[in-house]
């Protein structure tokens, strides 16, 4: 099996590697082959902001069994000073980096594969600076639901979860009330996707 792990030098990538690894581990068929991509990646280098870049990516890696986002650039600004700029930042950041891959992949992932992409809490709840979020997040749940309905060929989700326990210390303050998961815990919902039945979700850890 082979899966194109995109954000995999992240907190959240890297857990996701370990998950995905160690559940086929145990239970898949076959070897399992993670590609690993990310800005900093001498294998699978790739900006997720330029066209060209992912569709680089995306030949390079040829065919794959399922492609994962953990991407999710945002800018935090209270909508009382948050300036165009800074949504559009986001925008581009997280919803239309994850579109292009989305887009880029979906000639790429064999029959019955799947894409998981990354929204976020933010936009199911309010936070104080969340506004730039939230419409990307709502914008990336909007689409696998509507666009799932239409990829005939292959499955599509998002993960949503709230803040990692490896980030707490710097985010965790933005999130009052919502107790940090653990990496593994958010890792099992990629594996959910990755290897369940599912299509058109967006899987929520957020508690």
């Amino acid at each position: 099996m082979r899966i194109l792990v995109i954000g995999a030098s992240g907190a959240m990538g890297t857990n996701v590697v370990k998950g995905l690894s160690t559940h086929h581990g145990k239970f898949g068929e076959g070897v399992i082959e993670i590609l690993k991509a990310s800005t900093t990646s001498t294998d699978y280098p790739m900006d997720c902001t330029d066209d060209s870049s992912v569709r680089e990516l995306f030949e390079k890696v040829g065919c794959v069994d399922a492609v994962v986002s953990t991407i999710g650039g945002a800018q935090w600004a209270s909508a009382e000073v948050v300036s165009l700029e800074q949504i559009k930042a986001t925008l581009e950041g997280k919803l239309l980096c994850q579109l292009r891959i989305a887009l880029a992949a979906r000639d790429h992932v064999v029959d019955g594969g799947s894409i998981t992409l990354t929204s976020g809490i933010v936009g199911n709840f309010a936070f104080h600076g969340g506004s730039p979020s939230s419409i990307a997040n709502l914008g990336l749940d909007a689409f696998v639901r509507n666009a799932a309905q239409e990829l005939r060929r292959i499955r599509l989700n998002a993960v949503s979860a709230t803040v990692l326990e490896e980030s707490a210390d710097a985010y965790g303050t933005v999130f009052p009330g919502f107790l940090p998961i653990s990496g593994e815990r958010v890792a099992s919902a990629y594996v959910r996707s990755v290897y369940g039945t599912e299509t058109g979700q967006t899987i929520k850890v957020w508690s």
